[in-house]
């Protein structure tokens, strides 16, 4: 990245909070400044507290497969700003954002906009200027105020309600399933992954009152493959659970789900992708199955439950709140369980929460308490005195890559997971291997 980008990128991260007062009146300014881009492709919008991410690279990838032309705006970067913004699969031009980011500072709308703000407005643009069919685009933060929710899309996805900013969104499951539910627009239909409870009702709610027809996720019954074969008088199976949708599609009553190749965590999106790619196909869009197939077994989505290619012990994942923590596997693999847990965390996230529930998960594991360069991140010593108030081993460190080196002295010959935080796994990259790089 050029040093010019880079600086003009330094100097909007400045701007990141510098506004208390959240609304869309400053977005919907910057895009009619820029001739309302937004309006100019189609689009899918993801909210969620977790699996927004890999939804949209699950739904990206499948129109892709189906001869789309696509454009992915997801947040944050782990590396490198242009991974927040690509066509195709490819990064955003360095040359045009640089162009860009002077006209939108050349504009009075573009003047103290927050960082995210200059994102989407980077975003949408560039999406138009490139000839962008369908654009999936995920929400920053909640998603009634967020600055993506000025598009009218065909689909909306409410992936999963948990807590999380709960600064922001609200203290209670019905305030911040309000909040992510801003996103539904009156008859566009809205696919989720929540079924039941208070957070399930308020989504049904906000639906029914915008006329908005309410979809669930296609991942139907499982079935264990070595007790189906066994009962039908096959071979054995080695016990792998086969998901299948068990009502109407767009490809016929009954069809096997595919199952991600790459990232285990993916798994529990898919039925959420392939219920959207099926309302999109609904709508006309021509979307084979066999790009279902293809585009889900082909999904790459870096930093989520990933093994890192330089040092084959440690693994990392992105989860930063309780709901994430209780999705991660017990076992990396063949690897076995970890050792030790290098965890490094945001200020505002759930600190007695995750104190809770991970040592639980990786009872004789190593806690490692580090700190991401990010001016928001909590200090080790808070970490550490959590974790070993709960009665679990844990111990102190310094920055990610000297935690990551102490993690996996203390963890022997097993596996070393890296958790809490994107910035923390970008940091991991930085110094070890497997930045996510130009294309998807």
């Amino acid at each position: 990245m050029s040093v010019k980008l880079q600086n003009a990128l330094e100097a909007l991260y400045g701007l990141e909070r510098r506004r208390d007062k959240h609304d869309l009146d400053g977005t919907v300014a910057l895009m009619r400044a820029l001739g309302d881009p937004h309006r100019r492709f189609r689009s899918v919008h993801v909210a969620g507290t977790n699996g927004k991410g890999s939804v949209c690279a699950l739904v990206e990838r499948v129109l892709r497969e189906a001869g789309i032309r696509t454009g992915l705006f997801t947040s944050p970067h782990l590396v490198d700003f242009r991974e927040r913004i690509r066509v195709g699969g490819r990064w955003a031009d360095e040359a045009w954002l640089a162009r860009k980011l002077d006209h939108i500072a050349s504009l009075p709308e573009g003047k103290d906009r927050t960082f995210f703000e200059v994102c989407t407005a980077l975003a949408f643009e560039y999406f138009a200027e490139q000839g962008v069919d369908i654009a999936v685009v995920e929400v920053g933060l909640g998603g009634r105020l967020d600055c993506t929710n000025v598009i009218t899309p065909m689909v909306s996805v409410i992936t999963t309600i948990g807590f999380d900013h709960t600064e922001i969104l609200g203290d209670t499951i019905e305030k911040i399933a309000f909040e992510k539910a801003g996103i539904i627009k009156p008859r566009v239909p809205v696919v989720t992954g929540v079924r039941a409870g208070a957070a399930g009702r308020m989504i049904d709610s906000v639906a029914a009152e915008r006329g908005a027809p309410v979809v669930r996720d296609l991942r139907g019954e499982t079935i264990d493959m070595a007790d189906f074969l066994t009962k039908t008088g096959g071979a054995p199976g080695a016990g792998r659970v086969v998901p299948l949708v068990r009502r109407d599609t767009p490809w016929g009553e009954q069809v096997e789900m595919p199952i991600a190749r790459t990232h285990r965590l993916l798994r529990a999106n898919e039925g959420v992708a392939v219920a959207t790619v099926g309302e999109l196909a609904k709508q006309g869009v021509a979307i084979p199955w066999a790009a279902v197939q293809r585009g889900i077994a082909q999904t790459r989505w870096p930093g989520r439950l990933e093994r890192c290619p330089g040092v084959p012990r440690l693994w990392w994942d992105g989860a930063h709140n309780v709901q994430g923590m209780m999705k991660l596997p017990g076992h990396m693999g063949r690897d076995g369980k970890p050792g030790a847990i290098v965890l490094a965390l945001s200020l505002d996230k759930d600190l007695t929460g995750i104190a809770e529930v991970l040592p639980w998960r990786f009872a004789d594991a190593v806690i490692v308490g580090a700190r991401c360069r990010h001016e928001r991140s909590l200090s080790p010593s808070a970490i550490v005195e959590a974790v070993r108030a709960r009665g679990f081993t844990a111990v102190e460190a310094g920055d990610i890559p000297t935690a990551i080196c102490q993690a996996l002295d203390l963890a022997g010959e097993r596996p070393v997971l890296l958790t809490g935080s994107l910035f923390a796994v970008g940091e991991a990259m930085e110094a070890f291997g497997g930045a996510p790089g130009e294309m998807l």
